[in-house]
């Protein structure tokens, strides 16, 4: 019984182990050699080893209290000792089986994460084989006593939506708090694309690169992104990232290849709030958008995406260039650049662009001309005048809109 109490025990403390890991500590045991990938792989399935540790906590608890049964009986003509044998054994799995166990795992996930991955990989290989009926009898059992029940989402965007609402009559919400929760409701309708830095853009290197040479070609200064990308040896495409402004230079120096973390890839299309999320759950801090050629379009960082949530305004043209996005130079005039979001303008002008495919100002010229803008190209688009004033090397298109009244 004392040996069906410990491996009682031992699936209490990795269960609480294995659950109550963070990020950052799923981060810090990539670090760890190969116990540590052991655990992130057992991780990766959180179904399959929960029910692997349930089923096995399961068998050893019916073990224990049946041999416990057993002796029970036996001394049944002894009523207070075996009344004292069976209520003593609850109490024990209860506290040292269950409670203590999991106190302990809570307390000390990574360690004891990495002390329970070996005899948890053996045991979720020895019940592969009934672990798909186990999962199709729970989810047959959802849909038939459960045939509507839906995981509820911890917020929605409505909510934050009616929070925006009802701040307006709420003088204890500063102004600043307001804005920030708009722009949260913004990221789930703003596009990839809108928020991306364009690759054109981009100052990349291809691989084999050293710190010094780095150096050499940025000429001493950061790039606009704050990371330094490297590509895959054959081809333009970027594959890892290193953030200069989060590195100490005694790092860059000594592991400089070390440093380096790999991209995500995510389609122009997808909502800034799941490359968010996504950048959150992998742990990482830029993602490539591709289109549907699955070629570079640019990247999103997850500075860019934070420094959007707490700006007044937000878009590429305010990330990248620092000016505005609308700057008035005269009644009902304006100077914007190429890479103005057409969201933007839908909002300030009440004007619908639904009809084109582009997501800003220069992907709207070059579908309505059919070519590359050129210095004095003139559009119309409702009540708004697009004129190209020029194309310069740093800001791309320059353009000068007019709003014309009716």
């Amino acid at each position: 019984m004392f040996i069906l109490l410990t491996f009682s025990a031992f699936f209490a403390f990795s269960e609480a182990a294995f659950f109550s890991l963070s990020q950052t500590s799923r981060s810090a045991l990539a670090k760890k050699g190969k116990l540590g990938k052991l655990v992130l792989q057992l991780s990766e399935h959180p179904e399959r080893l929960l029910n692997s540790i349930l089923l096995g906590n399961l068998f050893v608890n019916l073990l224990f209290f049946t041999i416990s049964a057993i002796i029970t009986f036996q001394l049944s003509e002894y009523s207070t000792l075996a009344w004292g044998l069976g209520i003593g054994s609850l109490l024990v799995v209860i506290v040292f089986g269950e409670a203590i166990p999991k106190n302990l795992g809570v307390t000390a996930p990574q360690f004891f994460a990495l002390l329970t991955s070996v005899p948890l990989s053996l045991l979720v290989r020895t019940l592969q084989p009934i672990l798909p009926m186990l999962s199709f009898l729970n989810i047959l059992s959802r849909r038939v006593c459960f045939p509507d029940f839906a995981p509820e989402p911890y917020l929605r965007a409505g909510d934050l939506e009616r929070a925006v609402v009802l701040s307006g009559d709420d003088a204890a919400l500063l102004k600043r708090e307001q804005r920030s929760l708009q722009n949260i409701v913004s990221l789930s309708e703003m596009e990839a694309a809108e928020l991306m830095r364009p690759r054109s853009w981009l100052k990349v290197f291809h691989p084999p690169v050293s710190f010094e040479q780095v150096l050499t070609e940025l000429g001493g200064t950061l790039p606009r992104s704050g990371y330094c990308l490297l590509t895959e040896p054959d081809s333009d495409e970027i594959v890892s990232a290193l953030s200069l402004t989060r590195t100490t230079a005694v790092h860059l120096e000594t592991a400089w290849e070390k440093q380096f973390e790999d991209v995500i890839y995510v389609p122009w299309s997808a909502p800034v709030a799941d490359v968010f999320d996504r950048l959150q759950r992998m742990n990482r801090k830029v993602a490539v958008v591709v289109n549907e050629f699955g070629e570079t379009m640019g990247i999103i960082t997850i500075d860019d995406i934070i420094a959007t949530l707490f700006t007044r305004e937000h878009g590429r043209s305010r990330g990248l260039l620092d000016r505005r996005e609308l700057k008035l130079i005269g009644d009902h005039h304006w100077q914007l650049t190429g890479l103005t979001s057409l969201r933007t303008l839908e909002r300030r002008f009440n004007v619908s662009f639904r009809q084109y495919s582009s997501l800003t100002v220069g992907g709207l010229l070059r579908e309505i001309l059919e070519r590359f803008p050129h210095a004095g190209d003139v559009c119309q688009v409702e009540t708004l005048q697009f004129r190209v004033i020029n194309i310069e090397e740093e800001t791309g298109l320059v353009v000068h809109l007019q709003e014309q009244r009716v």
